[in-house]
Formats: structure tokens, C-alpha cells, sequence
């Protein structure tokens, strides 16, 4: 058999891989197109996501195709992953197989950089798929192919960017299993927001644990709240303009609740009603939903504001409604004072 094998770290995997495989089918005409996860990569230095979650995650995509397959050789050797290794190992293992090795422009950049790699290109058959219109020159014997541009990368998803690049399924494994998700946040807010937004998410997981709701939902609403909380006025203003442009009279201050439920909709592709509308109460507790008042009142509840709201977190614990009016009440208070 003609055996494409498409290695990375696949953290996650994303349509740019799963193009590449479509194109070895197609281009190369192989047999079949091995995913091969890497458990560390040597020239790239982030902790990678749990073995099994990356497998998870290729497991849902080779489903639905029946050429596709995974292969955890580099995963069971463990340790760094040297292509030459692997390869001695597969034609060790499949002596009656060809192998296609696929990599993309930023591999071929830098192929110098690989172990062994005089010797790699006579073990197997090397194709670069230019991915961006941007193929470089190789001393290497390395066939280089076109195809359809797909601009994304898997360190841009793990910052919340371009979640369009993923397919459905995955991106519901990643919320599911909370992958990536605090890097969602942490890229976009200042450390000490973002520490705001962790303890608001955990207080609303509180919250709908003692209250009988789901635990889950309101963790994102928690931690999504002040998605928008530094988004440039300018830019935000274009938020508002189109999702809610009836609203404009309120302080620009309270826009990110608007805007902040907009963009976990649009931009990171949470697409649930409750959620939508408890973060785009949060900031007046304008809404009756059960969770709108949780994180109405973890965000004025938050212990780190320094400030002991105890007695007020043990009352939302026991029903979140009477907490919640009382939440409200307090907050006038603080504003007719302010």
C-alpha cells in the first residue's frame, strides 16, 4: 500500500491538516493518510495537550473518513519525536508499504534543522503542500505541491482565533473539555481581569451546583463576561452599530455586556441563548434568567474585589433569586452613594 503520513502535534487538528490528507488522496494518489501525533516536537517549545484529548480530537475526525487513520507510534516511543526514528520504525514494521511523508512550508523552512535529514529523504518520499502561497526553495529532494489556501494555524486556535478553521465536532470536544479555553480569555484581558474572570467563573459554577442548573453553562457565562471588557472603543462602537444599535445610549462603560455577548457568539462560536443572554444582562441585572442573576451577582460577589460578601455568596448558595435581589438592592445603593 501507498501510505501518506501526515505528522504533527495536532493541537488541536484543524481543516489545514485534514486539507492536506484530502490533497495526499487526491494528488498522490495513496492508499490511505496516517495522522501521526507527536508527543514532543524538538523544535517547538509549548507543553503540548494531553495525549489522549489530541487523539480524542483526530479520532472524531477519521471517522468520517474511512482512508484515514491514526497511528501512535511516535505517542508509544514517547520522548522527543525524530522523523528518522520513526521512519526506521515504520519500514521496519510495514516493509511492504510505500511512505509518503507530508509537511508544510514551515516545515520545509526549516528541514534543515531535522535530525538526519540527508538520510530522511531516502527513506521515504517527501511533499510539501504549499499551504499559503509562500513555498520556499529546498536543497532537498522533496516534491512540492499546490493546494487550496487555508490560513490558520493551531497555536492562532489555541488563542480563541480563527475557530471557523475547525470542524464542528472538535470545537464541541474543546468547549466540552475545556481545552484551550482560559488562553481564549487570557489572550484578550489584563492578568488581573483575567484572574477576575476565572474566580467569577468559579463562584457561577457555585452558584448553579447548589441551585440545581448546569454547572457547565454557567461556567462559560463566568468566564466569557468580560470578554469585551478592553476591546477599543472605536471597534466596539461597530459592535454596538450592529448587534444592538438600539442600546447606544447607555454608558460606553456598560457596552461591553452588548458587545461581550456578541462576540462569544460570533467569534468564538458559542452558540447558546442562555449564555447570550446572561452575559449581555451581566453588567445591569436587567434579567430574570436564573443565570444572568448567577453571574450578576458572582461578578459583584467576586471575593478578589477585596471586600467580604460571605454572608451574600451563602445566601445566593441557598437560592439564587433571594441572592439576587439582594445583589440589586446593594448595587443601588453603592451607586446612589457614588
Amino acid at each position: 500500500m501507498r501510505i501518506a503520513i501526515v505528522g504533527g502535534s495536532f493541537d488541536p487538528i484543524h481543516d489545514g491538516h485534514i486539507q492536506m490528507a484530502n490533497q495526499s488522496l487526491q494528488g498522490l494518489g495513496v492508499d490511505e493518510v496516517w495522522f501521526m501525533p507527536t508527543s514532543s516536537t524538538p523544535l517547538k517549545d509549548h507543553d503540548l495537550t494531553l495525549d489522549q484529548e489530541r487523539l480524542a480530537m483526530i479520532d472524531l475526525v477519521i471517522k468520517k473518513n474511512q482512508k484515514f487513520k491514526v497511528c501512535t507510534l511516535e505517542l508509544e516511543r514517547a520522548g522527543k519525536s525524530y522523523t528518522y526514528d520513526t521512519l526506521k520504525k515504520l519500514i521496519e514494521i510495514y516493509p511492504e508499504h510505500e511512505f509518503y511523508w507530508i509537511i508544510g512550508n514551515d516545515q520545509l523552512m526549516q528541514f534543515d534543522k531535522w535530525h538526519n535529514s540527508n538520510e530522511l529523504v531516502k527513506m521515504a518520499h517527501f511533499v510539501c503542500f504549499d499551504r499559503d502561497g509562500k513555498l520556499s526553495d529546498s536543497k532537498y529532494d522533496i516534491a512540492c505541491m499546490t493546494m487550496p489556501a487555508v490560513p490558520v494555524s493551531s497555536s492562532e486556535i489555541r488563542m480563541g482565533n480563527k475557530l471557523n478553521y475547525l470542524p464542528e465536532e472538535v470545537l464541541r470536544y474543546i468547549y466540552r473539555n475545556r481545552l484551550y479555553v482560559k488562553d481564549f480569555v487570557a489572550s484578550r484581558l489584563t492578568e488581573k481581569r483575567y484572574k477576575h474572570s476565572l474566580s467569577v467563573a468559579k463562584l457561577c459554577e457555585e452558584f448553579a451546583l447548589n441551585n440545581g442548573y448546569d454547572m457547565h453553562i454557567a461556567y462559560y457565562i463566568g468566564l466569557f463576561h468580560d470578554i469585551a471588557k478592553y476591546m477599543p472603543k472605536d471597534e466596539m462602537l461597530k459592535w454596538m452599530q450592529s448587534v444592538c444599535p438600539e442600546n447606544m445610549e447607555y454608558p460606553v462603560a456598560v457596552w461591553h455586556g452588548f458587545v461581550g455577548a456578541a462576540v462569544t457568539k460570533d467569534i468564538f462560536l458559542i452558540e447558546n441563548p442562555i449564555i447570550y443572554n446572561a452575559i449581555y444582562h451581566h453588567v445591569l441585572g436587567t434579567s430574570q434568567d436564573p443565570y444572568a442573576m448567577m453571574v450578576f451577582c458572582a461578578d459583584k460577589l467576586d471575593p478578589l474585589r477585596g471586600y467580604d460578601s460571605t454572608k451574600l455568596i451563602e445566601i445566593c448558595n441557598k437560592d439564587i433569586k433571594e441572592g439576587f435581589d439582594l445583589v440589586v438592592q446593594q448595587n443601588r445603593e453603592y451607586l446612589k452613594r457614588g
